[in-house]
């Protein structure tokens, strides 16, 4: 590593001299280390571009961009200061400590060679600022260490230029086209949850969409779905100049979708110059015909699942159930049938009997793997049945690091494994798998819950509270968002105000089991054992109409403290398999059973001790 040379004595004494010229203590953390060297652990993204600060070599879309070490050093102290105006003197100081220059006639040579490199000899970067010295004009991001490398690319929700009602073949085709360009490594690209906030946002700049969402490149589109025909138009903007580098136009036959997507994902990795090795070369290019039909109705499969309500999970089934109908042989398919039945069958959706979904689930994710093994979405969906039903810890850990082999841009693999660590007390484990996966998906309400879900476990209240804060900032009034947010205040030993949130969810979710649940649980730890037994109630009355699960009914004859209802219910729920039983070792709101036998019984035979 090249080193800025530092003057006799201490560094603190030249530390102090470059404060006086007037950086701040940001801007000189960023270049001071031990010796006087440029920090070893920065990377930054502006555009298209990235630099690592140990490395010190700029990147461009995963392609080294050779510059001398002079330049390379102005280029960090620019970035390091973005937006503000570096003078010649204080430019000077920093990059020539010790040796007299002409600085500006250096700096000028240096800034040249930094305009060619990064194409911009027009100051879409760097701006000179007259008679006084440069600023770094475009949005700087400091980035992941091992990301620095990776260009990173966001695909906007592709306009529908079809009749309304085909709105979901666009989004369908936003989210292929996605998970198409995710397969490439050097390429970090934007999940579909991040994306889809700027649907029909058409009066925000791309500059400010490409800073929000941290990348380099922005993709955006049209697509016209017409009879038998598709059309697909794409246009690729550099995001911090908003200038455009790229665009065409596809048009197949709706059997050869598959062929499209490939050809044009190839086409946007090879436009912004990104590294695709080999195998990635093949993976792109793979596809197969469709039968258009089953391809329309998968599209409509996916669009309900995106929305995640019991009933809009029960549609997506059976859309995903007329693809495989008209075409067996399509793996992607059975994938989706398998996330489907896995939500419908987990607490807090309640769409089906866990016995009734998570088998289903694993015979659809068994079929998908059958037809393509590298489907790293049926294995993470078989590591759930395997975690969350089958209790059987090592498969599910198997199957999460699987799909994660195959596929490490799938946030669902690690958000799912580190369930997995978390039902077994692991918890400093899981909230990394739970921070990988909300860096993936940053606008991911499951994502951000599990963050949420491990400073709960591990009973740092105020800072679960703080985050569902966060999260409901995003999503007001989402009951997900609210059950966790009302336990976190009643475990702290505020039930008044977890009775609040529990109100509140019960009504945004039309009663739903699970808010009914904790309604009667936070009366009950309240000592309002009437109101409690209201809400069993409700269970025993809404039970006639759906499924409802049997450790419901538990947890409030648990807050109760009437042990003897509590296990006879747990051991129903024993009997039933609800998700929700894998969390029992690590629940605080189950504490005055643990002294009990049967409750250590419990554990152990689920496998949690």
């Amino acid at each position: 590593m090249t080193r800025i040379p530092s003057p006799p004595g201490s560094n603190n004494t030249r530390y102090a001299e470059m404060k006086s010229f007037g950086y701040d203590d940001e801007i000189l953390t960023d270049f001071f280390g031990n010796g006087m060297s440029i920090q070893e652990n920065k990377s930054y993204q502006f555009g298209p571009f990235s630099i690592d600060t140990q490395e010190r070599q700029l990147m461009r879309s995963g392609t080294a961009l050779p510059l001398p070490p002079q330049a390379v050093d102005t280029l960090l102290a620019l970035i390091a200061s973005a937006g503000r105006t570096l003078t010649y003197h204080k430019l000077g100081k920093l990059l020539w400590p010790d040796t007299h220059v002409e600085v500006e006639n250096a700096l000028a040579k240096n800034i040249a060679q930094l305009r060619k490199a990064l194409g911009s000899e027009n100051g879409e970067y760097i701006k000179t600022i007259h008679k006084l010295g440069y600023k770094f004009i475009a949005p700087v991001i400091e980035i992941r260490e091992d990301l620095a490398s990776r260009g990173s690319l966001a695909v906007l929700p592709l306009a529908n230029h079809s009749h309304p009602d085909q709105a979901f073949f666009a989004d369908g085709m936003t989210e292929e086209l996605i998970s198409h360009l995710m397969k490439i490594e050097a390429l970090r690209v934007c999940p579909r949850t991040s994306v889809m906030a700027y649907k029909d946002v058409s009066n925000k700049p791309l500059r400010e969409i490409a800073q929000d969402l941290k990348v380099g490149w922005v993709v955006e589109g049209s697509v016209l779905h017409a009879s038998n025909r598709i059309r697909i138009t794409v246009r690729v903007f550099e995001g911090a100049t908003e200038k455009k580098v790229w665009a065409e136009t596809y048009e197949k036959d709706v059997q050869d979708v598959l062929a499209l997507q490939s050809e044009v994902a190839s086409a946007i990795a090879r436009e912004i110059r990104v590294k695709v090795t080999p195998n990635e070369a093949v993976s792109l290019a793979k596809s197969r015909a469709v039968v258009p039909e089953a391809y329309t109705a998968y599209l409509r499969g996916r669009y309900f699942w995106n929305k995640r309500t019991p009933e809009d999970l029960k549609r997506g089934a059976e859309y995903f159930r007329q693809t495989i109908d008209q075409d067996p042989t399509y793996a992607p398919a059975h994938a989706g049938l398998a996330d489907t039945y896995v939500l419908l069958g987990t607490n807090g959706y309640d769409g089906m009997p866990p016995s009734e979904a998570m088998p289903l689930a694993k015979a659809a994710a068994k079929r998908a793997l059958e037809i393509d093994d590298a489907l790293a979405e049926a294995h993470t969906s078989i590591g759930y049945v395997k975690l969350a039903y089958d209790w059987d810890w090592d498969g599910a850990e198997k199957e999460f690091g699987r799909s994660i082999e195959l596929n490490p841009a799938y946030a669902t693999a690690y958000l799912w494994r580190g369930h997995h660590l978390m039902a077994l007390g692991r918890l400093e484990e899981a909230a990394q798998e739970m921070q990988r996966a909300l860096e993936l998906e940053p606008l991911s309400i499951p994502c951000n819950l599990a963050v949420g879900w491990c400073f709960y476990y591990a009973r740092q209240y105020d800072r679960a509270i703080q985050h569902y804060q966060r999260v409901l900032e995003m999503t007001p009034n989402l009951p997900l968002v609210l059950y966790e947010f009302g336990l976190a205040f009643l475990n702290k030993g505020l039930p008044q105000q977890a009775l609040a949130e529990f109100q509140k969810a019960d009504t945004s979710s039309g009663g739903a089991a699970v808010a009914i649940m904790l309604l009667g649980h936070a009366h009950a730890r309240l000592g309002q054992k009437a109101e409690a037994y209201e809400q069993l109630a409700r269970l025993d009355q809404k039970s006639k109409q759906t499924y409802v699960s049997a450790i419901y009914k538990a947890f409030i004859y648990a807050g109760l403290d009437e042990k003897d209802k509590a296990f006879e219910w747990f051991e129903k729920a024993y009997a039933e398999r609800p998700t929700y039983l894998i969390y029992l070792n690590v629940e605080p709101s189950m504490d005055n059973l643990r002294s009990d036998p049967r409750y250590r019984d419990l554990l152990e035979r689920v496998g949690l001790v």
